[in-house]
């Protein structure tokens, strides 16, 4: 079969990478205008994107920090989400009992520590200054800030030198399909492509798609703009998301610089540029843009399958973006691609294959909602209203979240909502008690500050200068 992947971003390159590796007797084109430009103010990762480029057999994840400028990523620290001078940090690898029926750690550490930066070896890694490698750069379950231009560059780099990938510079004008609505082929500038499956991966444009393929988020996530900046590099293997007046704003370090970006509902007031300069100041303005959370109503339709942002937009909250797409890569390679178009194209396959990204997507969008919990002109999805609800009974458990590949899961959830503040100490102790676990989970934190004292963990300094000879 042929597969042409249309766009050149992380989406696009990633794609290329992924699919010739794992599916290699396909033909692949992937084809990049130069006239789109990337955001390029740094993005962050979960686990999911280190574990995925391990694998890839032409690259290392040393060389790959080197030529990238990316940093490690241990977690997000949460800056005034519940009341101004609040914070919590929501770590990369979890607890100690994340995986078990109850988390019960993460309450008894809530019990001690409420901005829970002592439940996990990622929070411990944090308050030590250590990064999540050893001196024999082995990682612990990281995963990454990057820098979009330069993680382009070196994703592409990768490719071209890739036998089934033939490269194509050129725009897209128009898209050719027949009578039951399959793409036959798309015309560009210089090129007429034909092919079997076509994969869009131009984010916000999603060439291939109608606007009333369109299904808006915005009663619950009414988030509509980003302004884009740049400040002075600060050592740091942590995503930090403050709370502001109109909305919200990541900051995630590269090796030579912060991206940022002010995520904010232009309905509640338009003194952006101004709080930016006013909570920091050393900011380095780039551009605006609005977007609308959502998604289409299909990832696959037809023979067009919407990867990463030209399938949904979220807001960049935990860094759903390069993990759905991951996902989304992972179960075409694992469960759908087969030898034949027709094996392939198979209206089953495409059918259970949506409802689990559709599945995804609403898992995500409530995830990302919840965070907003705090904030009353923000509207709770009903599924919220009942976690909440369940939390404040007796706490959650793991099945009370669904169980799907590639979903936030109990982990992450835990910690949001824990970090809200949406029980109090004597809640927790009472559950603890309830379930005679509290005598028990005390000697969990002996062991994890073992784990720690034991793994010859380096600093960022450290692995910076080792990456560099």
């Amino acid at each position: 079969m042929k597969f042409v992947i249309v766009g050149g971003g992380i989406s696009g390159w990633l794609s290329a990478l992924i699919f010739s590796h794992r599916k290699p007797n396909h033909e692949y084109v992937i084809i990049e205008s130069s006239e789109v430009n990337t955001i390029g103010v740094g993005e962050g990762t979960t686990g999911l994107f280190v574990q995925t480029i391990e694998q890839l057999p032409d690259i290392n994840v040393a060389e790959f920090l080197r030529e990238t400028k990316a940093t490690p990523k241990i977690g997000i620290e949460f800056n005034n989400w519940s009341g101004k001078g609040s914070t919590f940090f929501n770590p990369i690898d979890g607890t100690l009992t994340t995986n078990e029926d109850f988390d019960s750690f993460l309450y008894f550490t809530y019990i001690q520590n409420s901005s829970l930066d002592t439940s996990s070896l990622h929070g411990l890694l944090k308050r030590k200054n250590k990064s999540p490698y050893t001196e024999k750069l082995k990682d612990y379950n990281s995963a990454l800030h990057l820098d979009n231009k330069l993680t382009i560059q070196y994703l592409k780099s990768k490719s071209l030198k890739r036998k089934n990938i033939k490269y194509i510079s050129d725009t897209v004008s128009k898209i050719e399909r027949d009578e039951t609505g399959k793409v036959e082929k798309i015309i560009c500038s210089n090129n007429i492509i034909e092919g079997d499956i076509f994969i869009d991966c131009t984010g916000y444009s999603r060439i291939f798609s109608e606007k009333s393929d369109w299904v808006s988020f915005k009663n619950n996530l009414p988030m509509n703009s980003v302004t884009t900046f740049t400040r002075k590099h600060n050592v740091s293997m942590v995503t930090k998301a403050d709370k502001l007046n109109l909305g919200w704003c990541w900051q995630i370090p590269t090796q030579e610089r912060i991206g940022c970006g002010y995520v904010s509902c232009d309905q509640w007031g338009n003194s952006v540029i101004d709080e930016i300069k006013s909570n920091y100041p050393d900011a380095e303005i780039l551009k605006s843009f609005k977007f609308d959370s959502g998604k289409l109503k299909k990832s696959w339709n037809h023979n067009v399958i919407s990867l990463g942002l030209a399938y949904h937009f979220l807001e960049p909250l935990q860094a759903t973006n390069i993990h759905l797409t991951l996902v989304q890569i992972d179960i075409l390679c694992q469960r759908c691609i087969r030898q034949t178009k027709d094996r392939t194209l198979n209206p089953d396959v495409i059918s259970i294959y949506n409802k689990h990204i559709d599945n995804l997507i609403e898992d995500f969008k409530n995830f990302i909602n919840i965070h907003y919990s705090r904030d009353s002109r923000v509207t709770l999805t009903d599924y919220n209203k009942k976690i909440i609800s369940l939390l404040k009974v007796r706490g959650l458990f793991f099945e009370d979240l669904p169980q799907l590949y590639g979903c936030s899961g109990i982990g992450l959830w835990g910690h949001t909502l824990l970090g809200l503040n949406h029980l109090t100490k004597q809640e927790c102790h009472n559950f603890l008690s309830e379930m005679n676990l509290y005598e028990e989970v005390k000697e969990i934190s002996s062991e994890l500050q073992t784990i720690f004292k034991n793994t010859s963990f380096i600093s960022y300094q450290e692995l910076i200068k080792k990456l560099s000879i």
